[in-house]
């Protein structure tokens, strides 16, 4: 089916949005009503009201010509992770990957309910997705602390010392003259 909404449609949507929280229910129901009443999937009906009520909240006077009547939002304060937050989040879930367990098994001991347990696994895919460099600092970390952890993009668990050996190899190669480094990169030539 086309993706387009006629006004009329539009006006049925936010109707029944209004309906719906007037009666103290979900505005998932609302979605389900208008994505059968109109052959769109649910999604497509979530997706288009916040972007239609996103638009209204910016130019009230457009659903007011419209003849649209929004409802305020019930959406909750969102809540800004800090960057400790952020660190032992993720600093759990390394280590505890590591360990054996899922990030979702992490992430149940650390939360309270299921809404935070919820936020904390986004905030988690998030920094994963989004924010590398900060994921391989905290790695990186772990790492110099000699603590095993996960990592997300070799998906794999690195051991700590692993990057200490690393690490003293290369200072060793930095201070060899370049006499000495042709004959450190010839002996290994012949091991591989």
């Amino acid at each position: 089916m086309e993706n387009n909404w006629t006004i009329n449609q539009t006006k049925e949507l936010f109707s029944l949005v209004k309906s719906t929280i007037d009666r103290g229910e979900g505005l998932k129901i609302a979605f389900q009503q208008m994505a059968e009443r109109s052959g769109r999937s649910l999604n497509s009906v979530r997706n288009y009201y916040y972007s239609q009520l996103k638009m209204f909240e910016l130019v009230p006077k457009l659903a007011e010509d419209l003849g649209v009547e929004t409802v305020s939002s019930r959406r909750a304060e969102f809540e800004l992770f800090s960057k400790s937050e952020i660190e032992e989040l993720m600093t759990k879930v390394l280590v505890g990957k590591a360990k054996g367990n899922s990030v979702r098994g992490v992430i149940a001991t650390m939360a309270c309910d299921d809404k935070e347990a919820l936020r904390l696994q986004n905030k988690y895919r998030s920094m994963v997705a989004h924010h590398k460099a900060r994921v391989t600092e905290i790695m990186n970390g772990l790492a110099e602390k000699n603590i095993p952890y996960f990592n997300p993009y070799l998906k794999k668990v690195v051991d700590g010392s692993a990057g200490d050996n690393l690490k003293r190899l290369n200072e060793y190669v930095a201070k060899l003259d370049v006499d000495e480094v042709a004959g450190f990169l010839n002996l290994l030539g012949k091991l591989v």
